[in-house]
């Protein structure tokens, strides 16, 4: 994959992540509204810190006062990277204590298991994806 091409990329996984769970939390919402939006939130609290890095991350290049040469500077690049996903994960923590302080009623379990079923849903869906758009012959 062409860096290039990763923004939209990266995009269509969260879009279809951030979808797939949000139908699994709406259907559940029909049965028992707490766990339905408790695994809505639980969606959440992965995709928006996860949208805000990429977003943060592919915008950095994309300026119009800098450089190319900055961007191409790997050491500068590698610093950026590590300090998204340090903000990334710092707002993972503050969603989670918003979530558990604030949110009444909440079931913790449907929380905690859509948070890392969205996890495990933004590692395959790339695969997903990729078979369904390859156009490699065999």
């Amino acid at each position: 994959m062409a860096l290039n091409k990763a923004p939209n990329w990266l995009q269509k996984t969260l879009t279809y992540q951030a979808l797939v769970v949000a139908l699994i939390g709406v259907g559940l919402s029909i049965t028992d509204w707490v766990t339905g939006m408790s695994v809505i939130l639980g969606g959440a609290i992965y995709s928006l810190p996860a949208y805000w890095a990429l977003r943060r991350e592919f915008a950095r290049g994309n300026k119009r006062n800098s450089t190319p040469k900055a961007t191409a500077d790997a050491k500068l690049t590698l610093v950026q990277m590590y300090g998204n996903e340090m903000l990334k994960l710092t707002l993972t923590v503050v969603l989670f204590g918003l979530a558990f302080g604030l949110v009444s009623p909440l079931n913790p379990l449907a929380l905690l298991l859509a948070f890392i079923g969205s996890h495990l849903l933004a590692a395959m869906l790339p695969v997903v994806i990729d078979k369904q758009t390859s156009t490699k012959s065999k």
